[in-house]
């Protein structure tokens, strides 16, 4: 499917070990009908490796949106966050937490990091693919004309 309102193909970042949740990602973003190009990395080490334009990474392109797990084997998403945000080329990409953690210290600190939205994983079926429309909004807005920044103060919870 491609996306009705603009024909642009996204390119987003999943940082996630979990295979079903990737896969559950997916469905989201081809039930809101958005073109796009996933890159997934697994572990927390390789995702500051992309972070810091390393190794494979060297050469990756910026995305248009990352969205990062906080539990991550090797290393913690917020650390991942906090690498992005220290890099040049990715301070500015909007980024997702999408995390079965909800502790209000997590949420504390990665909002003081400049994440656009904070998500609980969902349970329900049908709630997780309401993940992709507020992705679809969230990639419109950062993407529309004249859009100077990503927007981070709008700190949504889905």
């Amino acid at each position: 499917m491609s996306g009705e309102s603009d024909p642009r193909k996204f390119h987003i970042l999943l940082v996630e070990d979990n295979a079903a949740d990737v896969y559950l990602f997916r469905q989201a973003l081809k039930a809101a009908g958005i073109d796009f190009e996933l890159t997934v990395i697994e572990d927390g080490a390789d995702a500051l490796a992309f972070a810091r334009q390393q190794r494979e990474y060297a050469a990756s392109p910026i995305p248009d949106l990352a969205v990062l797990d906080l539990n991550l084997p090797k290393s913690g998403g917020a650390s991942v966050l906090e690498a992005m945000r220290q890099s040049k080329d990715l301070e500015r990409v909007p980024v997702f937490i999408l995390t079965s953690s909800a502790g209000p210290l997590e949420q504390a600190s990665t909002w003081e990091l400049g994440v656009e939205r904070f998500i609980t994983k969902p349970l329900d079926l049908e709630d997780f693919l309401q993940i992709g429309q507020v992705v679809k909004e969230v990639l419109l807005k950062s993407t529309a004309p004249g859009s100077a920044d990503s927007g981070s103060d709008s700190r949504g919870v889905a």
